[in-house]
C-alpha cells in the first residue's frame, strides 16, 4: 500500500490545494478512492505518490535552501 497526496481545486482561477490522502495499491485504484472520499464535483484533481514527494527546507544556522527525500510521516 502506498499513500497518496490529493490536490483539487473546482474552479480554474483557483489553485490545487490539499484535499488529504488516501491509501491504495497503485494509481488506478488511489484515484477510485480519492473519487469516492472526495467525490466527482472536482475540475481538476491531482494524486502525488508521498513516496516520489521530495521537500525543500531552509537550514536554521545557514538559511541555505537543502532538498530532502521524502521522509516516513507518522500518521
Amino acid at each position: 500500500m502506498e499513500r497518496y497526496m490529493v490536490f483539487a481545486r473546482t474552479e480554474y482561477d483557483q489553485p490545487l490545494e490539499h484535499r488529504g490522502e488516501v491509501e491504495a495499491e497503485d494509481g488506478r485504484a488511489a484515484s477510485e478512492a480519492a473519487l469516492e472520499q472526495f467525490g466527482k464535483d472536482w475540475l481538476e484533481m491531482s494524486l502525488v505518490p508521498e513516496s516520489k514527494v521530495y521537500w525543500a527546507e531552509r537550514g536554521e544556522k545557514d538559511k541555505a535552501s537543502e532538498v530532502q527525500e521524502h521522509r516516513e510521516v507518522e500518521a
